[in-house]
């Protein structure tokens, strides 16, 4: 399976646009807001905030972290870095999702 988040980081850096390379505060409830309005997507929101905590919120580690949560919610283990592994990121058919969302989730 194609690594899923491609979508979830270009929805990463256009949150961030303060431009400090972290995501904090009210850009937090965005994110989430964000990926709750894909299609398909599911994942523990408190969980999520609480791992988002312990990664300091910088760009590079919120990616990585959401990275491994999409690989985790696939393949049922992920790599763990910040997160310990503990909230992934649930696709109800991956396939359909990634065609789906490509044409339609422009960032610009």
């Amino acid at each position: 399976a194609k690594c899923g988040g491609e979508e979830v980081i270009s929805l990463v850096l256009d949150i961030d646009n303060d431009g400090s390379f972290s995501i904090q505060n009210k850009e937090i409830d965005r994110l989430i807001i964000g990926m709750k309005l894909m299609d398909g997507v599911s994942f523990d929101e408190n969980m999520f905030r609480d791992d988002l905590a312990k990664c300091g919120g910088s760009v590079d580690e919120v990616i990585a972290m959401i990275k491994d949560m999409f690989d985790s919610g696939e393949a049922g283990e992920g790599e763990e870095r910040c997160t310990g592994g503990r909230c992934t990121i649930n696709i109800d058919e991956p396939e359909n999702f990634f065609k789906k969302n490509r044409g339609s989730m422009t960032y610009d």
